[in-house]
């Protein structure tokens, strides 16, 4: 016997029970659909802040600049006072044989001391001290440097992301253009106005597209796995560009403009200049080996100490209490040769540092020109598809047309289609581009900051 059905069909239920069923089900769509309003899409400056907090590459920079900069601190606790106390503690068992006595004495002597030095003359000390401030200097570009790589990389992660969406849903709109004009294919088929080969050819890019598909699929979840990681943690859906999206030119737009902000505040150009100081210091250090050094100490003592009374013949405790203060000096003589030849050495490691200033200026300069025309290029290049889109919009509906009174074939209708979106592509690829060439323009002239990620985040559809 077969069982009843068991699901009641909705028009067999009483009047009263029916509203209610539909009220309840009134407010479970209206939930869902209220979830989706509220669920915004994440944009580009809070994903930024989120990298910040969770990336492990720019922590480990936060990281390291904080250890960089007790550098400082190290090379001038060289030039405050060095207090020491030392304390000794001895337990001693003694036999004193004297005038036909023996006597055994166990004592527990002690020592303490409490010691002073302070440099009054150490220029080595005091060019350290200098090296280190300059060191701290060159922590806060490298960290600065950090902060900027970390902007590019969760940049080229976003729009990567928004490329492999681009392209998956420009493949799905191709995918159900194809099967509409299948249909079309096939019905025109039966009727006897078209040949198989319409419908064939239709069939074919169908499966193509099913295919290519698949593979935007997986690009789309490889990029998305590439901006997790960055981010740390899950990321959904994304504020886009919108299509009437005009991008202006870099300002100033001037390659010599740019060029010359590279050569001065380049992070790499500037860590090249303060490492020329520090190499000086270290010339100076080297030359320093030849003046003498000058130091102050003070010194307090306590020691208990036994002493032998040759008349009674025993020993008995005497504690000395002393305090010395002095000057120390020390003047080098001779060396070896050890010395100058660690000037000689310093002298050429400067002249390496002196060099590679140059080279950062003109790789600066470099950049610039080459980044300032790769943002020309790519801005060049939304224009010209604006205009290719425009004019395969028109050509994909004119073979349309066409086709429907017959005078194109169906594979004229696809590959218009395969053109208009292969445009749309390359457009949002082109925008893109454009962006993120910007940014590497602006991080080659030191200016690469959370201020443009704002910018370019007032660009997307919140």
């Amino acid at each position: 016997m077969t069982q009843p059905d068991q699901t009641v069909p909705l028009r067999h239920v009483s009047g009263f029970k029916q509203c209610l069923l539909m009220a309840l089900l009134g407010l479970v769509f209206a939930g869902h659909a209220a979830w989706g309003q509220t669920a915004a899409p994440q944009n580009l400056l809070k994903l930024y802040n989120l990298a910040k907090q969770n990336d492990p590459t720019f922590q480990a920079a936060a990281s390291q600049l904080r250890a960089d900069l007790e550098t400082e601190n190290q090379a001038f606790s060289a030039l405050l006072p060095n207090i020491n106390f030392g304390a000794r503690i001895e337990k001693q068992d003694n036999t004193y044989d004297a005038f036909g006595m023996s006597i055994e004495a166990s004592r527990n002597p002690g020592t303490y001391s409490l010691v002073l030095n302070q440099a009054l003359f150490r220029p080595q000390a005091w060019e350290t001290y200098k090296q280190s401030q300059l060191s701290g200097e060159v922590a806060k570009l490298q960290f600065q440097q950090a902060e900027q790589e970390l902007v590019l990389r969760l940049t080229r992660a976003y729009f990567d992301l928004l490329t492999a969406q681009n392209d998956l849903s420009s493949i799905r709109d191709q995918k159900a253009a194809i099967a509409e004009q299948l249909a079309l294919a096939k019905a025109n088929f039966e009727v006897g106005s078209a040949t198989v080969t319409d419908q064939q050819e239709a069939q074919a890019r169908f499966d193509l597209a099913v295919a290519q598909e698949l593979a935007a699929e997986n690009q789309l979840a490889q990029r998305k796995l590439q901006l997790e990681t960055i981010v740390g943690m899950p990321v959904d859906k994304l504020a886009t560009l919108a299509p009437s999206t005009q991008l202006s030119a870099p300002s100033p737009n001037t390659t010599e403009a740019w060029a010359e902000q590279s050569r001065n505040n380049n992070l790499i150009a500037q860590q090249a200049r303060l490492a020329k100081l520090i190499a000086k210091g270290e010339s100076n250090k080297a030359k320093y080996g030849h003046l003498p050094t000058l130091d102050l100490t003070a010194q307090m003592v306590e020691t208990e100490q036994q002493i032998f009374d040759g008349n009674t013949g025993r020993p008995f405790d005497l504690g000395v209490d002393s305090t010395t203060i002095g000057l120390v000096m020390n003047i080098p003589i001779f060396s070896g040769g050890g010395t100058q030849s660690q000037v000689r050495q310093q002298a050429a490691l400067l002249e390496k540092a002196m060099n590679n200033v140059e080279l950062a200026s003109r790789n600066a300069t470099q950049a610039a020109k080459s980044a300032f025309l790769g943002v020309q290029t790519s801005l060049a290049q939304v224009k010209a598809l604006e205009t290719a889109l425009a004019s395969s919009e028109l050509a994909l509906k004119s073979n349309k047309t066409a086709y429907e009174v017959g005078v194109r074939i169906n594979v004229d209708v696809l590959n218009a289609q395969q053109q208009f979106n292969a445009t749309q592509r390359d457009l949002s690829k082109a925008k893109y581009a454009s962006l993120i060439n910007m940014l590497e323009l602006q991080a080659v002239a030191g200016q690469l900051n959370a201020e443009s990620v704002q910018q370019i985040n007032q660009l997307l559809i919140q």
